[in-house]
């Protein structure tokens, strides 16, 4: 699976900020080394930097005054990594907002979307695309076009959508995802997994708000839309989710090698390394006892 993460600061600028981007990125690589990239605003233009290698290979530059950098490191799944327009962040536009948008996780139904709503074809060949497709469907990046698209999708996904205008928006379905607010530094840092986000945060200075007490984790729980804005207040709301986290990865029709590579992502998102699907089938395992194992018997 792949990894989200970030920071939203709201408050002074904070100097060489780009050095914690820089940490996040390298310690999301666990959940994927295909492909990386972040997205920020700078002077009012919405920059995307993204690489087909491992963010570990990458030195992130922005400016100490990017109010929000969001990124995101790919395992890739659908779509060749080295065609660098399969990897994310995305980019899109509603009217005269311009987005970036990232995402973890595996979309089952994009095909039947791209045909029901007639969306125009693309060179991208990722799943994760529907996602911007259906947003720029709607032509205007709110609540409404955010609902609509998240509860379009089957699958499992958490997205980062971050807008030109400096709005941050975090979409959880059944993906993992975790936001602490560091109230001194006017500072909130996300990443896909508690593990990664305070590994990421340890080595910094502001581990010592960790260790003082003087943070507040962000619940968001599956089905919640949350937004951040850049005066730091958050806005809550929620999408009528449907939990296909246990569907069957035989019922669509996919390639006996595509079918391995959804295995082994499934084995990542369950916190499994995916080496671990080659080991069972050598072993003896079938596909579908390995799917068994590890994403849907409890």
């Amino acid at each position: 699976m792949c990894c989200l993460f970030g920071y939203y600061r709201y408050g002074s600028k904070i100097e060489k900020i780009s050095v914690l981007t820089n940490l996040l990125a390298e310690n999301a690589a666990v959940r994927g080394t295909d492909a990386a990239g972040i997205a920020y605003n700078d002077n009012g233009k919405l920059v995307i930097h993204k690489e087909a290698k491992s963010a570990s290979y990458i030195d992130f530059k922005h400016p100490d005054n990017a109010v929000c950098v969001t990124g995101h490191t790919r395992h890739a799944t659908q779509g060749d990594k080295k065609k660098n327009y399969n990897n994310h962040p995305f980019s899109g536009s509603c009217r005269n907002i311009k987005f970036a948008l990232s995402h973890n996780g595996v979309i089952v139904n994009d095909d039947e979307l791209k045909s029901q709503y007639n969306l125009p074809k693309t060179r991208i060949e990722t799943d994760s695309y529907i996602a911007v497709q259906l947003l720029e469907k709607k032509r205007n990046l709110n609540i409404d076009s955010v609902k609509f698209m998240s509860e379009s999708l089957k699958g499992s996904f958490a997205f980062s959508i971050l807008d030109s205008s400096n709005t941050l928006w975090l979409v959880r379905g059944d993906s993992p995802l975790s936001v602490v607010h560091l109230p001194e530094y006017k500072l909130y840092v996300y990443e896909s997994t508690d593990e990664i986000l305070y590994k990421s945060l340890v080595d910094t200075k502001l581990f010592d708000e960790i260790k003082k007490g003087r943070f507040e984790e962000i619940m968001i729980e599956s089905g919640d839309i949350v937004r951040i804005k850049p005066n730091g207040k958050i806005f809550k709301d929620k999408f009528k989710y449907s939990d296909y986290s246990c569907y069957q990865w035989w019922d669509y029709e996919i390639s006996d090698n595509d079918y391995v590579e959804n295995l082994k992502t499934a084995a990542a998102y369950q916190g499994y390394p995916p080496d671990m699907v080659d080991d069972l089938m050598n072993n003896g395992f079938s596909p579908e006892e390995i799917e068994d194992y590890i994403y849907c018997v409890e």
